[in-house]
């Protein structure tokens, strides 16, 4: 049994990446409350590879158009609504096991609120004899909005290390199921709680000094649900906060979040040491938003990883993004002889007025920089974008995947969501651009509609797509699909093509695509249908390819091709 059990609830969303769950924000916990004399456990709920299709909450009656149907091509956006991962009463089951006195829930996201909310919901019926206490991003922007929940007793405000360590200590000396007093609770910094009719909110608390993980908080995580390729998929947070002020970003220089705190590469390096000691590791993925900042920092921790790891085969990602301006041929080369294959690099966009309303620095000459010294490296990379953002136009964002279609990189864009904290939140909160509810505050929903309309960034949602396999094309096989004659389309779509695969299926639709412009889908028995689409922005799309020499993306493809009007031929 478990003084003190912290919970990381289940999501409901179109698709989960299960390598960026691992719950290392309450493993940080964990170690700080064993450190205090404190049992703990972390229920990952999570960690199950079963997920249950469920109905869509009516806030999605928008969606039907564009996910209502299956579409088994590599085009597809979403189509099922799942909830990922245990259920709230075995979640609360196994609370009941441990019988602690005090349960943290994260609620890290705030679209995912509503099943934290129910996790709670779910341990009071269970084991109402525990204090609750949430945690996490969200809580640190809506505090009071959480307390009004009857089932919330406390909530953390900011970073959980201390704040929790300190609460535990004032219940612990209670007599049993005692809140301490609200003179007590009010010199824990960080931490928000009801006084009668009233709610006491203190300041965030941000650890000054960060720390990573022991092997007795590493041992509170389910590693055999992350593994890839039949080894250990591991996260490390080397850094917390960020310098910038970019005005989409909670995280950034411009929100209520701390400053930018690197942790000592010894730190860093002592906790990779620890995970290798138990499993064999295959895949580390940094959570840093800037892990490549610091000069010599970056290059001392990569030469002790390269260290550890020597002679064996390890993949590193940086999946938060890299800042192009901070790589040099010097880091690149560290980063690929440490086990970097693919950068991950930030961008934002390649309009000049687009950066400036992000607030975001000017990285283009940088990033293009980067793709050249990744060419010689033998490097792969995926450049990110954020489009229909508030101000932003689908003009913009259609010529921003154009200039990614002229340069060696995977086209990555993200639609933007309001962010709370950030500085295009209040913006948003202030022209009423705002979702009716936090469920609406994803990207897969396409929440703010502005000077870009859902419609059109659905579109260009496909139109990433598109272009991606366009330049897997040229990698695969030096040439691009050509198009049909346009008397050929009616008597394609006519037919029922039964089951195909998934490669040929996608290859029969972009030759359609590039002859009249419609983005279509195919459900399992091989019938045809269109896509909701913007006409203007895909017959612009084609338009400006037949001007670009397209290239790919794989290390290893140096040719680039391009579409010839008419024919859709390929020159050399």
């Amino acid at each position: 049994m478990a003084d003190i059990v912290l919970i990381a609830p289940p999501i409901r969303e179109f698709y989960l990446t299960k390598k960026r769950t691992i719950p290392y924000g309450l493993a940080c916990i964990a170690k700080e409350l064993e450190h205090a004399g404190f049992s703990s456990a972390i229920i990952d709920a999570l960690a199950r590879d079963k997920s249950k299709i469920i109905e869509y909450p009516q806030a999605f009656d928008h969606l039907a158009p564009h996910y209502g149907r299956i579409d088994t091509t590599l085009f597809s956006l979403f189509h099922h609504y799942r909830h990922f991962g245990y259920s709230f009463e075995h979640i609360a089951n196994l609370v009941r096991k441990e019988k602690p006195f005090l349960v943290g829930i994260s609620a890290l996201f705030t679209p995912y609120w509503e099943q934290a909310l129910e996790t709670a919901r779910a341990v009071r019926r269970f084991w109402p004899h525990a204090f609750i206490v949430l945690g996490g991003h969200h809580v640190t922007q809506f505090p009071k909005n959480c307390l009004k929940n009857k089932e919330i007793d406390f909530v953390i405000q900011g970073e959980g290390e201390a704040p929790m360590v300190q609460l535990a200590g004032l219940i612990k000396k209670q007599p049993a199921h005692t809140s301490p007093t609200a003179k007590k609770l009010k010199k824990i910094k960080g931490i928000g709680f009801k006084q009668e009719n009233d709610i006491v909110l203190n300041p965030p608390a941000w650890a000054d000094s960060p720390h990573g993980l022991d092997q007795n908080a590493l041992d509170k995580i389910d590693w055999h649900f992350y593994q890839r390729n039949k080894r250990r998929a591991i996260t490390i947070v080397a850094s917390r906060g960020c310098p910038f002020s970019c005005s989409y970003c909670a995280v950034s220089a411009s929100s209520n979040h701390a400053g930018f705190r690197m942790r000592p590469v010894s730190d860093v390096l002592d906790e990779i040491k620890l995970q290798t000691k138990s499993k064999q590791i295959g895949f580390i993925d940094f959570e840093d938003e800037n892990l490549t900042l610091k000069k010599s920092w970056v290059l001392e921790l990569l030469a002790g990883i390269r260290e550890i790891f020597k002679g064996q085969d390890i993949e590193l990602r940086a999946m938060n993004g890299l800042f192009p301006p901070s790589l040099d041929t010097q880091i690149l080369a560290a980063m690929k002889a440490a086990g970097f294959k693919t950068l991950n690099l930030s961008v934002g966009s390649f309009c000049a007025t687009q950066l400036k309303r992000f607030k975001r620095p000017d990285v283009r000459d940088a990033h293009d920089r980067v793709l050249d010294m990744a060419k010689d490296l033998d490097m792969n990379c995926v450049s990110y974008l954020l489009g229909a953002a508030p101000g932003q136009t689908a003009d913009t964002t259609l010529n921003d995947l154009l200039a990614l279609a002229a340069k060696r990189t995977i086209a990555g864009l993200s639609i933007y969501y309001p962010a709370p904290g950030s500085a295009d939140y209040a913006l948003c909160e202030k022209q009423q651009l705002l979702p009716k509810n936090f469920t609406l505050m994803r990207s897969t929903v396409f929440p703010v509609a502005d000077t870009t309309s859902r419609l059109e960034a659905v579109t260009l949602l496909r139109l990433a797509r598109i272009l991606n396999f366009l330049k897997s094309c040229v990698d695969q096989h030096g040439v691009l699909p050509k198009r049909f004659n346009d008397g050929e389309i009616l008597k394609i779509e006519k037919c029922c093509h039964g089951q195909m695969d998934r490669h040929e299926a996608s290859t029969l639709l972009i030759r359609m695509f590039l002859t009249d412009g419609v983005p279509r889908g195919m459900d399992h028995e091989g019938r045809i249908y269109h896509h909701p689409h913007s006409i203007a922005l895909c017959k612009k799309f084609i338009r400006q390819l037949q001007n670009i020499t397209l290239y790919g993306a794989v290390r290893s493809s140096l040719r680039g091709r391009q579409l010839i009007p008419g024919s859709m031929c390929i020159s050399g």
